[in-house]
């Protein structure tokens, strides 16, 4: 049984939060990763980094 008291519903939202950020620094790593890529051109980078930035957008 679930007991919904003003603690769990803040170590919830903590935990919601520390996964977001989690996601969102992989986000920002896969960009970075992008950025140095030598061998594509600048509009392909720029369609992978949209393709991520998009990922925070929809979550």
């Amino acid at each position: 049984m679930i007991i919904l008291n003003r603690e769990n519903i803040i170590d919830g939202l903590i935990e919601l939060r520390e996964e977001e950020n989690l996601e969102n620094r992989i986000i920002i790593d896969n960009i970075k990763s992008i950025i140095n890529l030598k061998d594509i051109s600048n509009l392909e980078k720029l369609k992978l980094i949209n393709n991520e930035l998009g990922k925070i957008v929809f979550n």
